[in-house]
């Protein structure tokens, strides 16, 4: 019989799960990932708003629900599951363990004690399926829950720091888990600064008009490739005028997840100008970053607007990019960068004093980091980039 265990990394904008061999063999064996969180909300607070307003009882029974179900899509014998391994932030985690939250929605000392709450130890341990009302694995499955230092430092938070070895290196180092709650590291002289920015969904393809996830379909890249040899007017046309002058080529996740040529069109118009290998059904969050970054280099964008005839950027397949999304992206993109600055004011240097940034999350992983750090979402003076991948499920 064979020994199966599941990674669960319990995101704020979505559950992903792993089935791993723990055989000699070892490996992955299969991934299943949910397109939105089962709770209503983009955010943490609105999850926490639903389980204070209906009850812990009934959020815990929804998110153990669409657990099970991620856990079916793995196709694996769930009688061999062994050992399940769950991440995420305090508020995900105390929601699948069915324990108090209310010390992480409200702030004050006194507001908890007149409600008589006793914040609970979120300290690592190691409890059994059977003590996860409703959870559908055998009974004496062993559930890995790993530590919260508080509510601020979580687990996924502690993840990102190990799967990233920062603590082990002599350098002023920032890690950033690129998500809708982008937890972030700053490591100077020893000193590790840590919080966490209200980036929301945008990053990963949500708020956006035709925005969707990482999903077969979804464009996840773009580059702009600038007419040369086109007619510009005359020597006396604007830089801004020539480079509107141009097209937009797409890159689109295949069914099997691999990047894969989209179509090429004129991104003023959307005439289709070469087709490509994937069809395109709308855009994740990777694609809005390179597109903004494409954009604002050919002139498409100038900030705070998208100066094309009909404010629109066009994109394969009628898939669109709106004003409206930009203000959406503009926030998270913002969002991350107030809080790179507000660690390094705390530990007392410079942005520009960051050596090596590390990038966790779908969005940190598959981005193209040198035009995420064009747009600020990484320090402009950090000169070692690494791409480490969604540290909260490894």
């Amino acid at each position: 019989m064979a020994r199966l265990g599941v990674a669960l990394d319990l995101g704020t904008s979505g559950f992903r799960g792993q089935s791993l061999n723990l055989g000699q063999a070892g490996g992955i064996i299969s991934t299943a990932v949910t397109t939105r969180h089962p709770l209503p909300g983009a955010n943490v607070m609105d999850h926490l708003h639903f389980a204070i307003e209906l009850g812990l009882d009934r959020a815990h029974e929804v998110i153990i629900h669409a657990v099970n179900k991620v856990i079916d899509h793995l196709r694996i014998n769930k009688d061999e599951v062994v050992r399940l391994a769950v991440c995420g932030n305090p508020i995900q985690l105390s929601l699948f363990q069915k324990i108090e939250i209310r010390d992480l929605a409200y702030a004050g000392k006194r507001k908890l004690e007149a409600l008589g709450v006793v914040a609970p130890k979120r300290d690592a341990q190691i409890i059994k399926a059977r003590d996860i009302l409703g959870l559908s694995l055998q009974a004496d499955t062993d559930i890995l829950i790993p530590p919260a230092v508080r509510h601020e430092i979580g687990a996924d938070a502690l993840a990102m720091m190990i799967q990233t070895g920062m603590l082990e290196k002599d350098e002023i180092a920032i890690a950033t888990d690129y998500g809708t709650n982008a937890e972030m590291a700053l490591i100077v002289n020893g000193i590790v600064y840590t919080g966490s920015t209200a980036a929301g969904p945008a990053l990963e393809g949500q708020h956006i008009e035709d925005g969707l996830l990482a999903l077969p379909g979804a464009i996840c890249d773009v580059a702009f490739i600038p007419d040369i040899a086109g007619d510009y007017g005359g020597l006396e046309a604007s830089k801004e005028d020539r480079s509107l002058k141009g097209s937009m080529k797409t890159f689109v996740l295949s069914k099997d997840m691999a990047v894969q040529p989209g179509d090429t069109v004129d991104p003023t118009t959307g005439s289709l100008l070469e087709k490509g290998e994937e069809k395109a059904i709308g855009i994740t969050g990777t694609g809005v970053l390179a597109l903004i970054n494409q954009g604002l280099e050919a002139g498409l964008i100038r900030l705070p607007k998208i100066v094309t005839l009909d404010t629109k950027i066009h994109l394969s397949n009628g898939v669109t990019f709106i004003e409206k999304d930009l203000e959406e992206a503009g926030k998270a993109i913002g969002a991350i960068r107030a809080g790179h600055i507000s660690l390094c004011q705390e530990a007392g240097i410079n942005l520009e004093d960051i050596e090596t940034g590390y990038m966790c999350g779908a969005s940190g992983t598959y981005v193209d980091a040198l035009k995420a750090q064009k747009i600020g979402m990484i320090p402009k003076g950090v000169k070692k980039i690494y791409q480490v991948g969604n540290s909260s499920l490894a």
